[in-house]
């Protein structure tokens, strides 16, 4: 069994085209599990239309924001609210505004045969659908070592899938952990064998006004963030 996990906040812009091409590559025994977290545009009401029984809908939490959703913090909880509802035995994260390509789930599935994890490529898009790059990374960019996977950390959310047996050492996600993926993924490495598929698998879709554009924080602020990723995987990992 398969269980997606998307998070959304504000996504009626785009969140149809990605449900729309997730859908087809599920099973009637396979789970979209979307964890919102207070939208008021109209997304739930998109959601809700699908009157799909493979869909679940959560109420995470009111963020109190009118204007852009900020805060890293809150997408991570969002995303572990969704991990902790599912039932699937490999596990799919997926963000609101991208669009999968039609033979992730085949491609992946067919990886996790060998390994626990899997990080694929992706397609660069824009709000019109039009390609940027066609394919983001030439080579595995990812690493050998805990330390030098937090210091330069290539585990992107919704280019990952991995085994369920990953979320007993994953969960709970530590409060000072900025970036569900970054925590997974260095986790993935260190218990599991995570292989990375150079072949794009989706579009990920890139503007000014995405959550992922304001990961192009300060220095410090990134400094500090991987001191606390470095210290929550080295208490997690001696536990």
């Amino acid at each position: 069994m398969i269980s997606v996990c998307l998070a959304t906040y504000n996504g009626s812009r785009f969140v149809k085209q990605q449900i729309d091409s997730i859908l087809p590559q599920l099973s009637e025994k396979d789970e979209l599990i979307i964890s919102d977290d207070g939208s008021f545009d109209g997304t739930i009401e998109i959601i809700e239309s699908y009157h799909d029984k493979r869909i679940t809908i959560l109420n995470h939490r009111k963020t109190n924001q009118t204007g852009m959703y900020r805060n890293f913090r809150f997408v991570t909880e969002n995303f572990e609210n969704a991990l902790n509802q599912v039932h699937g035995d490999y596990i799919f994260l997926t963000d609101q505004d991208d669009i999968w390509l039609p033979n992730k789930v085949e491609r992946c599935i067919k990886l996790l045969g060998e390994y626990d994890c899997i990080v694929h490529n992706y397609q660069i898009i824009d709000t019109e659908n039009n390609i940027i790059s066609k394919q983001n990374f030439n080579k595995n960019p990812l690493h050998k070592t805990i330390i030098s996977n937090i210091i330069d950390n290539h585990f992107r959310g919704c280019c990952m899938v991995f085994r369920r047996d990953l979320l007993k050492y994953a969960l709970p996600i530590p409060k000072n952990v900025i970036g569900h993926d970054y925590w997974i993924g260095t986790l993935a490495a260190y218990y599991g064998k995570v292989y990375y598929e150079i072949e794009p698998l989706i579009q990920s879709r890139q503007y000014s006004q995405s959550v992922s554009a304001y990961r192009k924080t300060t220095i410090p602020y990134k400094i500090k963030h991987r001191i606390d990723l470095m210290i929550a995987v080295l208490k997690r990992i001696t536990m």
